[in-house]
């Protein structure tokens, strides 16, 4: 009897798996059947009227397609399945999702939601196996490989994953020369005028995906055309020593920040530190003094102005009062990780290094120039993927891209990396259990895009020599900038 019992009961459980399975057809033809656990696995979160539930799109479940035209769905709750026509479906499978609700799986296809779903069959074209190429680069590699590998197995496209150092210009210099391309790079926006200009890289304007944070379109943007899909940003903010100094209310000031350093140099520390040599570290201050845009609409950029100068001789204060010493980036961190400096100007993707290293740390968003009312505006540092002008698989390249940049992966590598995810709707989600996202979000939104223009560059470089005159005394910060300006207007004109 115990064993009638007990073969009852598997076949019971056999059959309610069943029941919570769905099938994925494509062409008719059995692709995969998920049971309800396996789809969980899968999926990651998104907001379901104001509920949390978890999610997966079909472009996750499906092969990836070249073209698409009609998605059939059979429910339980209807003797007949659904069809709908749709040209574009095979470019908007990312946004057709299966939601779990209440451990039901509905499917949102555009204005429905469809419960009692069994099974979705899809008629397209599938896309050819060739193998892509990818060069990847900056933090959180062994996580972006996984997610790579993750697409390749779940598609049966072999994928070539290669970490080269500056892949923006070793492309530019492997174009030119004629060698062997990628299909796929990670780009950041301070070279996308080099890339786009030399022909390496072809005009995303046609993928761009809704939903991403404006910053994002910005800064991959030149000459009108968009040049590659944003992935994540990191963002200037403060880093202190909790056991040092007291944390800062979000919306503090230069002054209480001058405060704080001086009770920190009481007790001998060096209250703060960071790359003052660096346009990079000015270019806050400068918006914060009231600076409207860094290049102007003539691509030209202005240094000799009241703002900057402003900006230049308040870091030049904070120096002489012993409030802030100058520090390249392996100093002041070396010193921040002994407890030696009490706080520093740095990026978000030193938050995993340091909790690594099990250090006090605590963040906080930089602070606001009383005087103007605008935050010390943090640079906005976004790396993207952009597809190679010689790409032998662009469309093999594109359903990469969009499947990197959608919602699932952007939550699960940044929630890891302490990074912001370029669409928007993923920023809810790795605000759970993550002390930085007050910090990070505050940052955001106060941020500076770093330009795409070459006039930026030419600044950039220029000013890391000339900033060492006014650092060390030899030339006043007026004149600094005045020869800054004449340098920057020779090279643009020599340029052009």
């Amino acid at each position: 009897m115990l064993k009638k019992t007990g073969l009852l009961s598997a076949v019971l459980i056999l059959i309610t798996v069943n029941l919570h399975a769905i099938s994925f057809l494509v062409n008719n033809t059995l692709w995969e059947t998920l049971s309800s656990s396996e789809l969980s696995e899968l999926s990651w979160k998104s907001t379901y009227i104001g509920k949390s539930v978890g999610t997966v799109s079909l472009d996750e479940l499906f092969p990836a397609m070249f073209e698409a035209w009609r998605i059939e769905i059979e429910t339980g709750d209807s003797p007949s399945s659904m069809r709908f026509s749709d040209p574009d479906l095979a470019d908007e499978l990312s946004k057709i999702k299966l939601i779990d609700i209440d451990n039901e799986w509905a499917l949102l296809y555009k204005s429905r939601t469809i419960t009692g779903i069994k099974s979705i069959n899809i008629e397209c074209e599938q896309l050819e196996d060739d193998p892509l190429e990818i060069w990847i680069n900056w933090e959180g590699i062994d996580l972006l490989k996984n997610e790579i590998n993750r697409w390749s197995l779940r598609h049966g496209i072999e994928v070539k994953v290669t970490e080269v150092p500056k892949p923006d210009s070793k492309l530019v210099s492997v174009t030119q020369a004629g060698g062997n391309v990628p299909d796929i790079l990670m780009v950041q926006s301070s070279y996308i005028d080099r890339l786009a200009n030399s022909s390496a890289i072809q005009s995303l304007d046609y993928m761009f995906p809704g939903g991403m944070v404006q910053q994002g379109r910005e800064a991959f943007s030149h000459n009108g055309r968009v040049w590659a899909i944003p992935f994540y940003y990191d963002t200037q903010m403060l880093f202190f020593n909790p056991e040092l100094i007291r944390k800062p209310d979000v919306n503090w000031s230069l002054r209480d920040f001058e405060e704080t350093c001086r009770k920190a140099a009481e007790s001998k520390l060096i209250p703060s530190a960071w790359n003052s040599y660096s346009a990079s570290f000015l270019i806050p201050f400068q918006i914060a003094f009231g600076k409207k845009s860094l290049v102007e609409p003539d691509g030209s950029i202005i240094i000799n102005d009241e703002p900057t100068l402003q900006a230049l001789e308040y870091v030049l204060k904070l120096q002489k009062e012993g409030l802030m010493q100058p520090m390249e980036r392996d100093a002041m961190t070396a010193l921040f990780v002994s407890g030696e400096v009490a706080s520093i100007i740095s990026a978000s993707y030193a938050i995993p290094h340091f909790l690594e290293l099990g250090i006090p740390f605590d963040t906080a968003p930089l602070p606001i120039n009383p005087d103007t009312g605008i935050r010390v505006s943090p640079l906005l540092d976004f790396k993207a993927f952009a597809i190679s002008k010689r790409s032998k698989n662009t469309i093999g390249a594109r359903r990469l891209i969009e499947y990197l940049c959608g919602q699932g992966v952007q939550q699960r590598f940044t929630s890891a990396t302490a990074k912001l995810p370029a669409l928007e709707t993923a920023l809810p989600a790795i605000s759970e259990d993550n002390q930085w996202y007050e910090t990070l979000l505050i940052s955001s939104e106060a941020g500076t895009v770093i330009p795409t223009d070459k006039a930026y560059s030419i600044y950039k470089n220029t000013m890391w020599k000339m900033l060492r005159f006014a650092i060390s005394g030899k030339m006043p910060a007026e004149q600094v900038l005045e020869k800054t300006q004449e340098l920057v207007n020779k090279n643009l004109e020599d340029r052009n």
